[in-house]
């Protein structure tokens, strides 16, 4: 796996994005946390979330289209030299103003200049992969992508629950976006062999998103398969976004470091999960892989639910809670690690270099569709309602879709054929 990294655009790639990536992981966990002790509203941080997911679900099959047409090194390079000046001068504004309302307003701006570029760039960075690394090696590429969004994912978690108290959210804005600037600057030396840029014209834009969108309509299972996904995020994303934060935050009484140690285990158990994959991952059948992934991510998910129920009535000591917690979601990442990395590689090879700019970006849109509807609902709910009762309409919402994957025989024969 190692040997990629004789790859020279590769490595600028994996550089760039090693330290950018970690930048926003400690970025997204101190913003999350600072709005929810902010305005101490489950439904105003669920929001946050879901304006900056909305924009970037709007923006990201549009963007698709450009993607095919422009050169994509200059897209990723932009795209972070715009995201890593505006974070830094949101910094710099929120230490200027005091009051609520101006940083509130700040925090918004940021997310939705984050949100747009972040459209670009995420489909680019899988439309180039497969452009600068041999198809032998683009499951490995994959799973060293994973392992090290794991890796940064426990760098980033960790810095974000010690540096919160230590320097205040103004600078881990600036470092945050230092480290975009950073990443702009290792992308620049990429070098590719085609180069595409191209003005699209408004005609040929629409033609360009219909024939993405046809692509996948041609695809037998493939749109089943994607509604099922949806749904599946529906129910799973708000328990990270909206769930966990209220409960060690608001119901706990907790300091961040707690809910940093959660998701250092679960960061722990993805890059195991990806370690897995890494060296077995040739030899698994993908429909095998994915279905027992999604068997045990739902299993685990209602563990976590049980053990945190029984925590709000107070029948576990919180030690032992939190030490079985951590436990149960590092096992959570691990089986989960055998959904993402085998689809995202199997849907690199089946689609066609010249739409896979476009048909990504549909897909994001597709599969990421109802989260930011889901993060708003939950906010609500949790605003309303206890953590307890949010826990059962999550783990109800997560077993539809479960069901339906396990039943519908195009998604199989779909699975089958990947």
């Amino acid at each position: 796996m190692f040997a990629l990294m004789k790859n020279k655009n590769f490595t600028l790639l994996f550089a760039g994005t090693f330290v950018s990536n970690i930048g926003t992981t400690f970025y997204n966990f101190a913003v999350g946390w600072f709005i929810l002790s902010l305005t101490e509203s489950p439904f105003q941080a669920g929001l946050y979330i879901a304006v900056g997911a909305i924009l970037q679900l709007v923006t990201t099959p549009l963007a698709g289209v450009f993607i095919d047409r422009l050169h994509k090194v200059k897209i990723l390079v932009v795209t972070d030299f715009v995201r890593g000046i505006a974070v830094v001068i949101g910094g710099i504004l929120i230490f200027v103003l005091k009051q609520d309302l101006y940083i509130l307003i700040i925090l918004y701006s940021v997310t939705a200049i984050l949100a747009i570029n972040g459209a670009f760039f995420s489909p680019s960075v899988m439309a180039i992969t497969p452009e600068i690394v041999e198809d032998k090696d683009l499951n490995q590429a994959n799973a060293f992508f994973s392992l090290i969004r794991s890796f940064q994912a426990i760098i980033g978690v960790l810095l974000a629950g010690i540096f919160y108290a230590l320097v205040g959210i103004e600078m881990i804005f600036i470092f945050n976006g230092i480290s975009f600037i950073l990443s702009a600057i290792s992308e620049m030396f990429i070098r590719l062999e085609k180069k595409v840029a191209v003005t699209a014209k408004t005609r040929q834009f629409r033609i360009d998103f219909k024939e993405g969108i046809t692509y996948i309509l041609n695809k037998n299972g493939f749109l089943s398969f994607l509604v099922i996904i949806l749904f599946l995020n529906f129910a799973i994303s708000p328990f990270f976004a909206n769930v966990l934060p209220v409960f060690f935050n608001l119901e706990m009484q907790k300091e961040p470091i707690h809910l940093s140690g959660v998701q250092v285990a679960f960061s722990i158990g993805a890059l195991i999960g990806g370690i897995l994959m890494a060296t077995v991952g040739r030899t698994l059948s993908v429909k095998r892989t994915i279905k027992r992934g999604i068997t045990g991510t739902l299993i685990t998910l209602g563990v976590l639910g049980i053990l945190m129920h029984f925590m709000l009535l107070e029948r576990l000591e919180y030690v032992m809670f939190y030490i079985v917690f951590l436990a149960v979601c590092l096992l959570m990442a691990i089986v989960n690690m055998f959904v993402n990395i085998p689809l995202q590689t199997a849907l690199m090879r089946m689609i066609d270099e010249h739409v896979r700019g476009r048909v990504m970006s549909i897909l994001d849109m597709l599969t990421q569709g109802l989260i930011p509807l889901a993060i708003v609902l939950a906010g609500t709910l949790l605003e309303l309602f206890s953590v307890s009762f949010v826990l059962v309409v999550l783990f109800l919402f997560m077993v539809i879709p479960y069901v339906l994957l396990m039943l519908s025989q195009r998604v199989n024969i779909l699975l089958e054929e990947i």
